[in-house]
């Protein structure tokens, strides 16, 4: 019985081994804390088949222009992750339209921002846009959304791709307009965003970079 212990115990200490070692060949080496943005200065994202669709409600937006330009902060210099890579001030958008409702205008506000988020893969990173906000008017309803967008930016392509489906981007105050309750818009409700966004630096930039340490 004594010799029966004494094997069990044994058995579970090196079970107990290879499940530390297994454990410890499945976790990420390191985890990304600072990060090193370059090139630009100047930045200028051109959106492709830019669309909102106000999940709940089941609406969706789609623009034929929706672009983001502005600056890296301190280019070449390291920062924490979650720290600002970049400001976009310069918001242009047009052509937006609803499959019901038609013509309809979405008007970006303040510096939005750009920060890594976490490891890259190869050439693409995790990324966030921060402080968006815009507001759509069409006749019969009007109302706010802001929050942050998730995705991935490529490097090698330039490319910005939205995290598909809610990203942190919300319907932030109460949709004024007789047809808001018809189309089923209401605060609080997510906002996917889909397309692509591709840098193109103006004159005089370079493309953004991303160094890990």
């Amino acid at each position: 019985m004594k010799m029966l212990s004494k094997r069990l115990a044994s058995g579970l200490i090196s079970l107990s081994a290879a499940l530390v070692t297994i454990l410890a060949m499945s976790s990420p080496a390191s985890a990304l804390t600072t990060y090193t943005p370059g090139g630009g200065p100047g930045i200028n994202f051109v959106s492709s088949n830019a669309s909102f669709k106000v999940i709940q409600a089941n609406q969706s937006i789609s623009c034929s222009q929706f672009d983001l330009a502005g600056n890296l902060v301190n280019s070449g210099t390291s920062r924490a992750v979650g720290a600002n890579a970049a400001n976009i001030g310069s918001l242009t958008s047009s052509g937006c339209t609803n499959p019901i409702m038609g013509l309809m205008t979405i008007t970006p506000s303040g510096t939005w921002g750009l920060t890594v988020t976490g490891d890259p893969a190869a050439t693409t990173w995790p990324v966030r846009m921060t402080n968006v906000s815009w507001t759509v008017v069409m006749v019969g309803c009007t109302f706010q959304a802001s929050g942050v967008v998730n995705g991935n930016l490529n490097v090698a392509t330039q490319t910005f791709s939205p995290t598909a489906g809610a990203s942190g981007l919300k319907i932030s105050s109460t949709p004024a307009g007789f047809l808001c309750p018809i189309l089923g818009w209401a605060n609080g409700q997510d906002i996917a965003v889909s397309g692509t966004w591709t840098n193109t630096p103006p004159a005089g930039s370079g493309p953004l970079t991303l160094v890990a340490p």
